[in-house]
């Protein structure tokens, strides 16, 4: 395939996203044996579609894979992980359509039964509250990760960039977000924990984002065509000026691997401590108000996700003899 030209590309100009992304991931997860491809037949005979598959290679996730993976991939137990795409498109109904096709039949073509395929939908740009609440999608865990359960079966895993928190595991995906204040705090906590000398490669292609972030937003027209390749040469030289100019003692405390995920994990604890809490109760509110209730309308879900410890005690003990979610939730 023309390394300029995306087969089947449906997103305004010609930049592979998928192949740009893809290939980040690629170096980021492939050191620790989770496979990423950015070209994926989803049929015997047909044109590969604009998607990225994340694969573990053997037996279960590791916790070092975990690690590495951003909030909504990492909690998954699916061996096959179908990635569509977003960057600088809005989300509609036909892009569920065309997710859903790719969901049914990739899981033909493969072999897999339901358990072993989880189909995702990572998008740069926030959609409105509107959008989430037609399709049914409900804030699920971590912040920026929602779910929804379309008619053909499964789930469909929803990951906002704009919305995920600002760890390490997140910061390589979050350098697409669209919003430039995220990005730049993933560029920066990449830089801060030393994550781009993970690998020459990796740390190239981080880099060249990097610099193209510093001028140019995703949809300029100087993005049209930009592939793997090309941005990798972006920071190519960026990276072997910074290798050059530090001193040795510097280059010898660079972070290898495990130190980072041994950082990444104590963040993550850390971070999760509290969040750890409110989430199980947060989780023990949804299913009173579900029996007592029915189905949490999307308004209803965002209240619970967005509270604190306090404001969950109180609807909490407000459940119990209210006549209406209106009054649960009433200031």
């Amino acid at each position: 395939m023309d390394p300029g030209t995306c087969e089947g590309q449906r997103e305004v100009g010609n930049t592979c996203w998928h192949d740009l992304v893809g290939a980040t991931l690629k170096e980021l997860l492939e050191p620790v044996g989770i496979e990423v491809r950015a070209e994926v037949p989803v049929t015997v005979a047909s044109p590969k579609a604009d998607l990225i598959l994340i694969r573990r290679q053997e037996g279960s996730w590791t916790e070092e894979q975990r690690l590495l993976l951003a909030d909504g991939l990492w909690d998954l137990e699916a061996g096959h992980i179908l990635v569509e795409l977003k960057i600088t498109e809005s989300l509609n109904e036909e892009t569920l359509s065309w997710l859903s096709m790719y969901d049914i039949l990739y899981l033909d073509r493969a072999g897999l039964s339901r358990q072993q395929l989880q189909s995702v939908l990572i998008s740069a740009v926030t959609p409105g509250l509107d959008f989430l609440e037609r399709f049914a999608f409900v804030p699920v865990g971590p912040n920026g990760v929602y779910v929804s359960k379309p008619y053909w079966g499964g789930t469909i895993r929803l990951i906002l960039l704009n919305e995920l928190a600002d760890t390490i595991r997140n910061a390589p995906l979050k350098c697409f977000a669209s919003r430039q204040e995220e990005r730049r705090k993933a560029f920066e906590k990449i830089r801060q924990t030393g994550l781009f000398r993970l690998s020459v490669a990796f740390g190239q292609i981080i880099v060249g984002l990097w610099r193209i972030r510093m001028h140019m937003a995703w949809n300029n027209p100087e993005m049209d065509g930009m592939t793997p390749m090309q941005v990798a040469a972006l920071g190519r030289e960026w990276l072997d000026f910074l290798v050059d100019t530090t001193p040795d003692d510097e280059l010898s405390a660079i972070p290898k691997l495990q130190d980072l995920l041994v950082r990444g994990r104590q963040e993550g604890r850390q971070e999760g401590r509290q969040e750890g809490e409110q989430i199980g109760e947060a989780r023990i509110l949804t299913r009173q108000l579900e029996r007592r209730f029915g189905s949490l309308p999307v308004w209803a879900s965002e209240r619970i996700a967005h509270a604190d410890s306090l404001e969950l005690e109180e609807w909490g003990v407000r459940v119990l003899g209210a006549e209406s979610l209106q009054e649960v939730f009433a200031d």
